[in-house]
């Protein structure tokens, strides 16, 4: 593996990558999994192993698993009278980590200098986010297309054991989605669902990408394809958010995700949208797809319970010990890969790949584009970081990622593909934040040299 691609998915303590993620403010949790005076739960984040807990008065806290006395594990503590009682000798932490009672101590006095090691912890969206960063005052909180102010979002959290870059890279790969998931489907299966037919006419791509002010945007059309006006674009926003769009601007059901790394070779997906629009109980974007072998699957029946274990949250049932439950005769009569359901597709082929893959071994092509430049992003930001402690404007400024959209439409003749983005953004409200510094680089064909540079 190259030094670049270490650095990349190494994010314990200390990492140049770890420590730029701790900047952020990070989803760890569903609100739902504690409950005030509940027990513990076990939590991972940036390859560290914490816990977190509801206290009597609703208020969340998240520590360092060991307690500060003797290093055992707060996880087996006592969650009771406003705060998290350590079961080996009896000291209490408020959420703040303070230390609020020592009843092991003749004369019970309370060190002022001893702290359980805890971190800032907000709450909305219906999710627990948490800042791991050194700043005192922590930045607001990320306003990331629908995840903004206090919406109540459906959220699905899955475990990928894989580090989190090789698993974000699927959503902004334009090119696996006429393979992976629609290679054995035919443009008449598509019936009404123009973005199905569309692929399926033109499985190869022509890609352009885009800094922007938050990350990277990716535009691709089809020039085979039934539509080749139609251009498709794709959000990644640092430090691992993306929004990858699914269907035409005017039919999106906005679906935006949060990579979280817990450690080096274990991610944590969560998706987050607004509910869904229902037609007949169906929603409306999922229901054409669902007559489409191989595509459609409830993520909720593949779910097994959460356990205590620190991988136990968000675990999928298919994997690779039983092959992700791949059917051979079903890939020969339309199932292209032989799993049922995108994201468990998606899941395979990343795990496949082993928990870190060796980058080496790999050779991008023109298709590859989008990951290509993010990669090269990504490694820019931290490294600015790590010399100088230089952010991304969107830490503190969330009103630059505020509006920001995924999607595709028809671009008219005449019209640039970026200026199209741009027209359909500001029409929303939106403004797209195009990085005019880096606006050559839209023009950039399919070169992918020096992609892990």
């Amino acid at each position: 593996m190259t030094d670049t691609f270490a650095k990349l998915t190494q994010v314990g303590p200390g990492s140049p990558t770890g420590e730029f993620f701790r900047q952020f403010w990070m989803p760890i949790a569903r609100s739902s999994e504690f409950e005030a005076d509940g027990a513990p739960v076990r939590l991972m984040a940036l390859g560290e192993r914490l816990v977190g807990f509801r206290d009597s008065g609703g208020r969340m806290g998240i520590f360092d698993h060991r307690c500060p006395h003797r290093c055992a594990s707060l996880f087996f503590g006592r969650n009771e009278e406003g705060g998290l009682r350590c079961s080996y000798h009896g000291w209490m932490f408020d959420v703040e980590g303070r230390v609020i009672d020592i009843p092991s101590s003749a004369g019970g006095r309370v060190p002022t200098r001893v702290r359980a090691k805890a971190y800032s912890v907000r709450e909305r969206n219906g999710l627990v986010w948490i800042y791991m960063g050194s700043r005192e005052d922590p930045p607001p909180l990320p306003v990331i297309g629908v995840v903004a102010d206090d919406e109540e979002l459906e959220i699905q959290m899955w475990l990928r054991e894989c580090n989190w870059l090789q698993g974000m890279e699927g959503d902004i790969d334009a090119a696996h989605l006429a393979f992976l998931h629609h290679g054995g489907h035919d443009p008449e299966d598509a019936g009404e669902h123009f973005v199905i037919k569309w692929l399926t006419t033109g499985r190869a791509v022509e890609t352009k990408v885009v800094n922007t002010v938050g990350g990277t945007m990716e535009g691709h059309r089809r020039p085979d394809s039934c539509a080749p006006d139609y251009w498709h674009y794709t959000q990644q926003l640092l430090p691992s958010w993306t929004i990858p769009g699914q269907n035409a601007f005017d039919a999106e059901e906005p679906v935006v995700r949060f990579w979280l790394p817990m450690d080096d070779t274990h991610s944590m997906i969560f998706q987050l949208s607004r509910p869904r629009a229902l037609v007949d109980g169906k929603s409306i974007f999922l229901a054409p797809l669902a007559k489409l072998p191989g595509v459609v699957v409830r993520m909720a029946d593949l779910l097994q319970p959460n356990s205590g274990d620190w991988y136990g949250r968000g675990r999928l049932t298919p994997s690779e010990e039983n092959d992700y439950f791949l059917d051979r005769d079903a890939q020969a009569k339309g199932n292209y890969s032989g799993v049922q359901g995108i994201q468990i597709q998606d899941k395979m082929i990343s795990e496949s790949m082993g928990p870190v893959v060796d980058r080496s071994f790999e050779h991008l092509s023109a298709s590859d584009l989008m990951i290509s430049r993010t990669r090269r992003r990504i490694l820019k930001a931290v490294d600015a970081y790590a010399a100088t402690g230089e952010l991304p404007a969107t830490v503190d400024d969330t009103e630059l990622t505020r509006g920001l959209m995924a999607g595709g439409g028809h671009v008219p003749e005449g019209t640039d593909w970026l200026q199209y983005y741009r027209d359909v953004a500001e029409a929303a409200g939106a403004d797209p934040k195009i990085l005019e510094s880096d606006l050559a680089e839209a023009a950039v064909g399919g070169s992918v040299e020096g992609a892990g540079a």
